[in-house]
This record gives C-alpha cells, sequence and structure tokens, in this order.
C-alpha cells in the first residue's frame, strides 16, 4: 500500500470517529478516487508495455538465434561432406622406391584437413552464442514477467483496496444524514431507560415496604392477636387510602414538571434533572396550607412533592416577567409549499413539477403510515377498506439564514428569528390555491364578495367544506434561554398523552392504558395519546388577513396551541373521502386544479431576556 493509499485509509478512520463529511467532500473524494485509478491504470498499462517490449526483444534475438542455426547447420554438413570427399581423392601410398612402402602423401591430407576442421568449431561456436543469447533474454523477460505481475497484481489490490474505501465512504456519508434520527432515538432510549428505572426503584420500594408490612403484621399478629382488630383494620384503610392518594399526587406533580420545563427549557441541566428525580422518590406530601403547596425550608432529608410544587411556582412567578411569559410577541405569517419548501417557480415548468410531487404523495391506503393511523381521528372508514388520499412530508426550522423550511433564505422567504427562545403555534391554518368550490369567502377590499362557477355543473368543482389533517410527527425543538448571548438547542419527543382522571368514576375507556405497560403492549404507545381532529382549508391565503369582514381567526385550527413550530417532521393529510365520494376522482380533480398549499401560523414567541 502506497503513502497515498495509506492517507486515503487515515482520512476515511477519521471520518469514522467524526463524521465530518458533506455531500460536496463525498464528491471531491469520489473524483480523487477517479483520479487515482486513472494513474493507477496507466502504470499498469506501462509495466504491460514494458513485458511486451521484452516479449518482442526475447523473440527477436530467438528468431536470429533459429536464423543462425537454420544456415550454420547446412554449412556445417557442406563442410564435413567436402572433407570426406576430398580426402577420399588423394592416394594413400606412392612407390618412390622405398622398401617399406611408407604413406608419403599424410601432411598432404593434414593440410586438407585442418582448416575445414577449424571452420566446423567456429559456426558450432557461433551457433551455441546465438543460441546462449537467445536463451538469456528469454530468461530475463521470464524474470522480468515475474516481477511485473507482481506490480500489477499489487496495482489491483490497491484499485480494490480503493474501491472499499469508496464504498465505506459512502456508508459514512449515508450514516451522517441519519444522526438526527439516531440521537432521537438515543433520547427514547434514555427516557425509557430512566422510566424503567423509575419502575425498578418504585417495584423496589414496594417491595421493602411489603417486607416492612409483613414484619410488622406477623409482630402485631403474635403480640395482639385479638386485641384492638378493629383499631388495626382502620388504621389499614387509612394508609392504604393515603398510599393511594400519595402515587396520584406524584403522578400530577411530575407531569407538572415536564410541562414547566417545556415550557421554560431550564431543567436539562444536571440539578435540574435531580429536581425530577426528586418527584419520583419522594413519599411525602409535605406541607399544604389552605390548598397551596408550601417550601419545606430544606432540601435534606424527603421534604414532600409540596416542596417541589412551591419551588416550581416561585420560580415561575420571576420567570413570566423575566422570560416574556406575559408579554408575547404575536405574529401571524404564511409560508407557500410550492415555493419555499420545494422551490418550484411559478410557471409551466414549475407546474409540471408540481403535480408530480402531488401525484408522488397519493397513497391508495393513508391507514398503512403508523403516524396516521394512530394520530388521525376517525380516519379509518370502519368498514376495513382503504382510505386513499394524499399526504405531503416536511420539516421546518429557526435558524439564522434559512428559510422555515431549512431552505437558504431567499427573496421572498419568511422565517421565524432565533432571537427568540420559543416560538409557539396559537393557531394553523391551511389555503388550497386553486380548489375550486369552497363556498365561503373573504371579501374583496370594497366589502363585495367573487362569484364562483356553480360547482354541480364545474368539471373541475370540489367538495365545498374539504377537511385535512396537520400533524407533528417529528421532534419538537426550542432554544433554551439565553445567558446573556449564549443559548442551546433543546429537543422533546412529543407524545400529547391524555391527563388520567383522578377517580375516573365513570369507568371510561378514556383511561383505560395505565402509565406504565406490560411487555405484551411494547408493540403500542406507551400513553393514551390525543388524536387530531381534520379541520377545513380556505381557498385563498388571503383568508388569512385582516379582512372587512371575517378575521383570520375564523380558518384556524386550535388543536396545536402550545406546540413548537419548529419540527423535525409533519405530514399534511388530504383524504380522498372529503373531495367527492369517488375518492380517486377527487384526488385527479385535486392535483389537476391546486396550484399551491400554503400553510398560515397564528404564534406567540418569548423573547426569554
Amino acid at each position: 500500500m502506497d503513502l497515498k493509499l495509506k492517507g486515503k485509509v487515515a482520512m476515511v478512520a477519521a471520518s469514522s470517529k467524526g463524521l465530518g463529511y458533506g455531500i460536496a467532500q463525498a464528491l471531491a473524494q469520489e473524483g480523487a478516487s477517479l483520479s487515482i485509478g486513472s494513474r493507477t491504470k496507466k502504470d499498469i498499462e506501462a509495466i504491460q508495455d514494458d513485458s511486451d517490449n521484452l516479449a518482442k526483444a526475447a523473440l527477436g534475438v530467438r528468431f536470429a538465434a533459429d536464423t543462425i542455426t537454420g544456415i550454420i547447420d547446412p554449412v556445417v554438413a557442406g563442410i564435413d561432406r567436402l572433407l570426406g570427399v576430398s580426402m577420399e581423392g588423394q592416394p594413400d601410398t606412392m612407390v618412390v622406391g622405398f622398401s617399406n612402402g611408407g604413406n608419403f602423401l599424410a601432411p598432404v591430407k593434414l593440410a586438407y584437413g585442418i582448416p575445414g576442421t577449424v571452420a566446423v568449431y567456429i559456426a558450432e561456436a557461433v551457433k551455441f552464442v546465438a543460441n546462449t543469447a537467445a536463451g538469456g533474454t528469454e530468461l530475463g523477460k521470464e524474470l522480468k514477467d515475474i516481477d511485473n505481475n507482481k506490480k500489477i497484481k499489487r496495482a489491483d489490490d490497491s484499485l480494490e483496496i480503493q474501491s472499499a474505501l469508496v464504498d465505506l465512504e459512502d456508508g459514512l456519508i449515508e450514516m451522517r444524514g441519519q444522526i438526527d434520527e439516531i440521537d432521537a432515538c438515543i433520547a427514547i432510549w434514555d427516557e425509557a431507560v430512566r422510566n424503567y428505572r423509575a419502575t425498578l426503584a418504585s417495584g423496589d420500594r414496594l417491595l421493602k415496604e411489603r417486607e416492612i408490612f409483613r414484619k410488622r403484621s406477623a409482630a402485631v399478629v403474635q403480640g395482639y392477636r385479638v386485641r384492638d382488630a378493629a383499631l388495626r383494620i382502620f388504621r389499614n384503610e387509612k394508609l392504604e387510602r393515603y398510599k393511594s392518594m400519595l402515587d396520584l399526587a406524584s403522578r400530577y406533580t411530575y407531569l407538572a414538571a415536564k410541562a414547566y420545563d417545556y415550557e421554560t427549557g431550564l431543567l436539562d441541566t444536571t440539578k435540574g434533572k435531580r429536581f425530577v428525580s426528586r418527584i419520583v422518590a419522594s413519599r411525602a406530601l409535605g406541607v399544604i396550607d389552605d390548598g397551596t403547596p408550601q417550601f419545606a425550608g430544606s432540601n435534606s432529608g424527603d421534604p414532600g412533592l409540596s416542596s417541589v410544587l412551591a419551588e416550581m411556582s416561585a420560580d415561575w412567578e420571576v420567570l413570566r416577567g423575566r422570560l416574556g411569559f406575559n408579554n408575547p410577541d404575536l405574529y401571524g405569517t404564511t409560508f407557500s409549499l410550492r415555493t419555499e419548501n420545494y422551490r418550484l417557480l411559478p410557471n409551466s415548468a414549475g407546474n409540471i413539477e408540481w403535480k408530480q410531487i402531488l401525484e408522488n404523495g397519493v397513497m391508495e391506503n393513508l391507514l398503512v403510515d403508523e403516524d396516521a393511523r394512530q394520530l388521525c381521528m376517525q380516519l379509518d372508514l370502519g368498514d376495513g377498506l382503504p382510505v386513499p388520499g394524499i399526504m405531503l412530508t416536511f420539516s421546518t426550522t429557526i435558524q439564522d439564514g434559512y428559510n422555515f423550511f431549512g431552505k437558504k433564505l431567499a427573496a421572498g422567504d419568511h422565517a421565524f428569528s432565533p432571537s427568540l427562545f420559543a416560538t409557539k403555534i396559537m393557531g394553523v391554518g391551511v389555503a388550497l390555491e386553486g380548489y375550486e368550490g369552497i363556498d365561503y369567502y373573504d371579501g374583496d377590499a370594497d366589502g363585495t364578495f367573487p362569484i364562483s362557477p356553480n360547482p354541480s355543473i364545474n368539471p373541475n368543482g370540489l367538495s365545498a367544506t374539504p377537511y385535512i389533517y396537520l400533524i407533528p410527527v417529528g421532534i419538537d425543538s426550542m432554544r433554551s434561554p439565553p445567558l446573556g448571548d449564549q443559548s442551546g438547542v433543546r429537543s422533546w419527543f412529543i407524545q400529547d398523552a391524555t391527563i388520567p382522571t383522578p377517580f375516573n368514576i365513570g369507568g371510561s375507556d378514556f383511561d383505560s392504558k395505565a402509565l406504565f405497560q406490560s411487555a405484551s403492549s411494547l408493540t403500542e404507545r406507551m400513553f393514551n395519546v390525543r388524536k387530531h381532529q381534520a379541520f377545513r382549508p380556505v381557498s385563498s391565503g388571503n383568508a388569512f388577513t385582516e379582512g372587512p369582514i371575517l378575521g383570520p381567526a375564523y380558518h384556524l385550527n386550535n388543536r396545536l396551541v402550545g406546540r413548537s413550530v419548529w419540527n423535525s417532521r409533519w405530514k399534511l393529510i388530504i383524504p380522498g373521502k372529503a373531495l367527492l365520494y369517488d375518492s380517486k376522482e377527487g384526488i385527479d380533480k385535486f392535483i389537476r386544479t391546486v396550484e399551491d398549499i400554503k400553510i398560515h401560523f397564528e404564534t406567540y414567541s418569548y423573547s426569554g431576556n
């Protein structure tokens, strides 16, 4: 692995710890990976070219050696034949008068044979040299091939590692987009752990109480078996009544502390968490004077529930003026989903994209969505049939430089100021721009009403009183009151639970669920949840302005009063059954005619100074 690849691995390891890459970093990494891959391919081609050149050289040398061998072998054979013929043509003896008949021409044969033999040796040497050169070249080529194959293998391994690193980076970038949901789940898990520990502590206290009660009962039974029976019965009855009322008082005190934290955002500190824990751990009512809880004077021991309530009440009296609860800022703001959230221009191309967005939001059965099924009141028809409709999902935020939907602030956009630590809903309304058939009007400036075509003959006419749902299903966020100019973001996963009745004298099913559920019902929500009713939209955003006939209060739904406008996920649900009897026809006409959906918030905000 080369230095660049090692640097890549280190960068991926750092990203796995910090998760600091964005989309731009991902594109840059992909470009760097492509560049490295291109250079590696070029290196592989250069190595292959080197091997090919060696192969060509080895083939040339081998061809030359074979050529020389092909030439020398016939020459050597010819020289051998010539030497044989020439030697045979010379007489072996010549009688010149010597009596012994000696070999007189032996020197002549030697003179002919020596040059031929030398020529054969020279040819064989040339052949040997050529074959040796060819063999050496082929050996060098084979060795070079081995080295080049190793280099190519390493380059291929580097490319595979680089590809794996790119896949790992893509996974880390995808993980970063889910950090907020992971944090929310962690918060839910942490709350569940706290609830579990509270339940466990309650169980331990119950076991201890039973142990003490049994010991006391055993002592009483042994010592006073037959005396003061009536007194003991009445005493136990009073103790049971006291315990029941204490548990009820503890539950309401805990709910009051949670509401106090949501309104002020001041209990997210270590001391604030201990303050909430005191409610769970308390086993005494404290001091109540004429129905008013009194401060116990000290938090040592168990000061009781009255001390907790008195402390919250005293702090609240100061915070009402200091945080601006007694003089909120009131605003009415209308937001466009089309232009501010989806960034679609008011032209023909924007109209096509807007209709595509509405078509993408069409659902064959709204009951498939868990949030719609559990939070929308009477959405189910009760006959087991699907409920077609349109569902649009969006998020909201309050940040400098961004509009209400988290897009970069542009001309014509609307936003809330983060200098107000809490901006909450007083009422909400929805305008369906282009909807044909709504039977009421807000009046023009001169007090007259526009005239619309008869809905019965209008081919695009829809119900005069459509009903829709707007539900927050994500995480509520607000800022904590600033200390100086420093403020942190607080988040709550809100479950709009019903407050249990103290005695439920009618035995109503509204209180069918206890505060904590058994393991057999873990798939359901823990509490009885207040559902959201449907409300009527208007046909134009102008209805939310102060007109000569009706004001905006006539067109608002106040179900979400007190909730923060900053939520990570909203769902706008438009049931087809509220448009026409034929739900699918009503949805088609809705998509064909509605040009924009505007959401109006009447809000009140606190400075927190």
